[in-house]
């Protein structure tokens, strides 16, 4: 009986132990993600919407150049105005979000306040690239 108990003690402790550390790592890659995130919104928050496509995804590159990325981001963002607030509404793993190539994605959405708009929802998608980077794949604000 003494034996069965303390191996059924080691097998859920083995088990914390790998499921602590998954956590950990998810914890780690999160950080990451929400750190790349915000440092691209940054910069499209600043207007420097050159810089903010060459941080992008080579996906978000190839979809679109630079100069459109420009046209386009100014004619979304400047009319809302300066953030105010931005806090993480949701965030999670995908291995090809639809419309996407194949690999490991993060899709982080954030609800802004901006001076011209009380209420928007920011879509970003940073997929990990072959540098093991996290970069921007896709932005939307609805």
């Amino acid at each position: 009986m003494f034996k069965r108990y303390t191996t059924r003690c080691i097998a859920v402790l083995i088990l914390l132990f790998f499921t602590s550390l998954s956590f950990a790592d998810d914890s780690a890659v999160l950080k990451a993600v929400e750190s790349s995130a915000r440092a691209w919104l940054a910069l499209t928050d600043e207007e420097h919407y050159a810089d903010s496509w060459k941080m992008a995804a080579a996906y978000f590159q190839n979809k679109r150049s630079e100069a459109d990325w420009a046209r386009t981001a100014g004619t979304i963002r400047k009319p809302l105005g300066a953030v105010e607030n931005r806090y993480i509404a949701t965030a999670g793993y995908s291995n090809g979000p639809s419309g996407f190539p194949e690999g490991e994605y993060v899709v982080v959405q954030f609800y802004a306040t901006f001076k011209n708009r009380t209420l928007a929802l920011e879509t970003v998608t940073l997929s990990k690239e072959k540098d093991n980077e996290w970069r921007v794949a896709d932005y939307v604000i609805k």
